[in-house]
């Protein structure tokens, strides 16, 4: 990977910005940004486009040089007596007549990189030479805060064009890494890189190389995957974050240690031991990064910093650090992310953790859905394994990992442990607290197979039942026991209370009771203030997909709207964001609400994933699904090719299924079915189990991609049971979609069905079926074709083009020819949106480039003769193109040419 070749990064400054830049400027540039961003590269590109026309000196500013007077121009003063360096004004006067000298008439450019280590002296005569106009300026600088006074004036009185190269977007990023690896890249591969580089190129560079050397990133089938999850870095780039961070004194060293072994926290609580000088020294040189949200936060600023940093801080001085810090910041400030962070760092140090101290944290873990954590504190506790509380924690983690087995065998064992005690003098029943998060534990497991499903249910009523009963009396009589808790026995109902609702909101999905579903949800989220950021948006995210499955569209698509709006939390958990957002956008897909969905931006977190856990792929897969649904086949498997590579690899969500029929789907529109067989669905590496509304994408991209011209009866009928199924459980959403497919694939007679389902739900979708259900059954062209309008409106590509379709097919029984040139109209938008490949009898309908021109000259009103004469054709020749011509465009006369020529003109390549 070191001696492959990194192209120019796209979006960028060209050299030619550059020159523009240098030209309109006064005296000069000065190129800004963290180190890494690009500022020698653009320097060395903007030296390359002018040394043929100027006289460049290229000098070296270091923090090794500022102590001595004009350091910086050590290469020119060499030259010079030493009596010249009594007073700046003969140091000026010198070089002033040594430039002109040696630039023979060419204009002088200084080139100064890390121009903040230009002393003071050197200083004043390099800015006295750009203001008297014996030199231009290239400048480079990481910090603008550092420069010295003299060459700050020049910024600030405009001699100085400032150019500042920001961390590279995400998509920049793909493309640059896409480029240099001569293939494409899996989505989590491109955000891991991403992610941990913080965007800074050179990170990005260098990371993506050794990654490569590793093998933690391979091609697999064509594609650049991730293989290993854990953040490797190798000793290169080990020893560039360490040397830059030499610089840093002693406070600003202690607050990014602090900041790196914490991960996010309060500005608060780091102010409590840091001083803000150093925070904000640390902030202007990009290191650090403080978010301006309510509570502000800090954070390194990125991944990769992050984890060298504390790769490289001894125990010791970790442990001293956790204990001032402890002591320096106010309980108040101590947030339940923070407070699990400082018990991971308790525990990396060695510092012993109190029982309750782990249970409390691990529990906060297991909320936030970094589970090794939660693993790591639970079995820090000594025989934790005869705690209900631990077991519950360290059971429901390694679930949530997909080790079920385990996590059955950790449940099995306690029972037993229990059992043998209950012989002698054990203990008696489990406090109310813990036999209700044990119910929970044991209800995850089972959840995760579905034959014992039913046993799950049963857990989570008991669970329920104490919630309400035993615990909710003991707690409001202030008698509740708190031997799991944080200190606040109502804090430990609310939390338990918010983990039984979820718990029973993904169990009633699992069985496809996303209507009893909602009900809990909704139930639960009316005093929306009392709960925590993270249960609120999980919360709200399933509320928001049981809406969209069982009919409530509009809802749907207004409360994923608040919840996008609201987002934005830093109290919210990376992990969270992310699989609340992949749930937010298949919602609104399954919603019918396209644009929404496809206009939904990815989550940025300033926390991480926890450690090991890949980029959850549900977002990403969304999004691919979408463009299968709208036919846009091209777009499908553009997403999907690189997101199946990387699924094949790890595949935590249980996405591979619907990842690839989707890809068979869309390969078969492609009109490749040879293809679509080459992806079969195969097995999943993990257990999980990935609810409804993928297991119906998977089932009716199946069926579709299995259509074909000799059985489409057999696909009609598979999907009108699916749409039996899903009515018997109440998601009329999913019912709508089964139905409108099948009735354009010719189930007319189910069209009666079709308005019943749809008018059972609200939203833009809805009432686009419910449309074409009235239009099929009164047999109503020009209510058809305003179907397919609204479907092309709506960017229901697909469906407007099988409306449209239908309407074209029997244009034989048309009288109204703008209806058939309309819907003509919509089906080749479509098409080009599609990029749909024609069958031969659509061929053979569209009109060729001669008979495309004779019918142009038709319409402008010559006549046979004169048109055969001008493309020296025999009069019966044009006679006989202008017939087919009529054919084609389903007119009868002239007059008609010169209207339907705005489709013909408009479709030819």
């Amino acid at each position: 990977m070191s001696s492959r070749t990194w192209p120019q990064i796209g979006g960028r400054t060209t050299g030619e910005d550059l020159v523009r830049a240098l030209d309109e400027a006064r005296a000069g540039v000065l190129i800004t940004g963290a180190s890494g961003s690009g500022k020698s590269y653009l320097t060395s590109l903007l030296t390359k486009e002018i040394r043929d026309d100027a006289y460049i000196v290229v000098l070296r500013a270091s923090a090794g040089l500022t102590a001595s007077p004009y350091g910086a121009l050590n290469v020119l003063l060499r030259d010079l007596d030493s009596q010249f360096l009594s007073h700046p004004a003969l140091v000026l006067s010198a070089l002033t007549t040594l430039l002109a000298e040696r630039a023979e008439g060419k204009p002088v450019y200084l080139v100064i990189e890390n121009a903040a280590d230009v002393d003071e002296l050197a200083g004043v005569v390099i800015s006295q030479l750009a203001r008297n106009g014996t030199a231009g300026l290239i400048l480079t600088c990481s910090d603008p805060q550092r420069l010295g006074s003299e060459l700050a004036r020049l910024c600030t009185d405009g001699y100085l064009a400032r150019i500042e190269l920001g961390p590279l977007p995400l998509p920049e990023a793909v493309t640059w890494l896409e480029a240099s690896l001569g293939g494409r890249i899996s989505a989590s591969a491109a955000h891991e890189f991403w992610t941990a580089s913080g965007g800074n190129p050179h990170y990005l560079k260098m990371l993506a190389g050794e990654l490569v050397e590793s093998g933690s990133l391979a091609v697999r089938d064509g594609v650049w995957v991730l293989t290993a999850t854990d953040r490797p870095h190798g000793p290169a780039i080990t020893d560039l974050v360490v040397t830059r961070l030499g610089r840093l004194g002693p406070g600003e060293r202690m607050a990014v240690e602090i900041v790196s072994l914490a991960g996010t926290v309060p500005l608060e609580a780091l102010l409590a031991i840091a001083l803000p000088d150093d925070v904000d020294s640390l902030e202007r040189r990009g290191i650090l990064v403080v978010d301006h949200s309510l509570p502000r936060m800090v954070g390194v600023q990125n991944q990769l910093l992050r984890d060298v940093i504390r790769a490289n801080i001894p125990t010791g001085r970790s442990s001293d650090l956790r204990r001032r810090f402890c002591e320096a910041v106010d309980p108040a400030l101590m947030h339940p992310a923070l407070t699990a962070a400082l018990a991971g760092w308790a525990l990396e140090c060695g510092v012993p953790l109190s029982e309750r101290d782990a249970l409390q944290a691990a529990r906060i873990a297991n909320t936030r859905a970094d589970h090794p954590l939660a693993l790591r504190l639970v079995r820090s506790i000594p025989g934790h394994y005869l705690s209900a509380t631990a077991v519950a924690e360290e059971s429901s983690a390694l679930a949530a990992l997909g080790a079920v087995n385990e996590a059955r065998n950790v449940l099995r064992q306690y029972r037993d442990k229990i059992g043998e005690s209950a012989d002698g003098d054990g203990p008696g029943p489990l406090p109310p607290e813990e036999d209700v998060r044990f119910q929970l534990a044991e209800a995850a497991v089972l959840q995760s197979d579905p034959e014992t499903m039913d046993q799950a249910v049963e857990h989570l009523r008991h669970a329920r039942k104490a919630l309400d009963g035993e615990l909710l009396k003991a707690d409001l009589a202030g008698r509740s026991r708190l031997g799991s808790g944080d200190g606040s026995g109502g804090e430990t109902v609310r939390f338990l209370h918010e983990e039984l609702v979820l718990a029973e909101a993904r169990s009633a999905g699992l069985l496809g009771r996303y209507g009893e579903a909602a009900a809990q949800l909704e139930g639960a989220l009316q005093d929306f203030e009392t709960h925590g950021p993270d249960f609120r948006f999980t919360a709200g995210s399933l509320l928001c997909e049981a809406w969209a499955l069982t009919g409530r569209q509009s809802e749907a698509a207004d409360l994923a709207g608040q919840l996008l709006a609201d987002s934005r939390n830093p109290m919210v958990s990376a992990a969270a964001a992310w699989a609340a957002a992949g749930r937010l956008r298949f919602a609104l897909l399954l919603a019918g609400c396209w644009e929404d969905a496809a206009s939904m931006q990815q989550p940025h977190w300033d926390s991480p994933l926890p450690a090991g856990q890949p980029l959850p792929a549900c977002f990403d897969l969304a999004l691919a699904v979408l463009r299968c649904f709208q036919g846009r086949a091209h777009e499908g498997l553009e997403a999907l090719v690189p997101l199946i590579g990387q699924l094949r690899v790890r595949d935590d969500e249980g996405l591979l299924g619907a990842a690839t029929r989707a890809a068979a789907y869309a390969s078969a529109l492609q009109g490749e079915p040879e293809q679509a067989g080459k992806s079969p669905a195969g097995k999943r590496p993990g257990p999980a189990r990935p609810g409804r509304p993928l297991e119906f994408i998977t089932a009716f991209f199946t069926i579709l991609a299995a259509d074909s011209p000799d059985r489409p009866q057999a696909a009609i009928d598979l999907l009108m049971r699916l749409a039996d199924d899903e009515h018997a459980a109440g998601n009329y959403g999913l019912e709508v979609i089964a139905l409108s497919t099948a009735v354009r694939l010719g189930r007319t007679a189910a069209a009666p069905r079709l308005l019943e389902t749809a008018l059972r739900c609200d939203g833009d979708f809805a009432g686009l079926c419910a449309a074409y259900a009235n239009a099929v059954l009164a047999h109503d062209v020009a209510q058809q074709v305003a179907v397919a309008q609204l479907a092309q409106d709506l960017q229901h590509d697909r469906f407007a083009f099988d409306v449209a379709e239908a309407v074209i097919r029997r244009a034989h029984a048309l009288e109204d020819r703008a209806l058939l040139l309309q819907a003509r109209r919509i089906a080749e938008t479509c098409r080009h949106r599609m990029r749909a490949p024609e069958d031969t009898a659509q061929q053979e309908d569209r009109i060729t480039a001669r008979e495309l021109e004779i019918a142009t000259l038709a319409a402008r009103g010559q006549s046979n003769k004169a048109i055969a004469a001008r493309l020296h054709l025999s009069v019966r020749t044009v006679e006989g193109h202008l017939y087919q011509i009529y054919g084609k465009l389903k007119i009868v006369e002239r007059s008609e040419l010169p209207f339907a020529l705005g489709l013909a003109e408009g479709n030819q390549q």
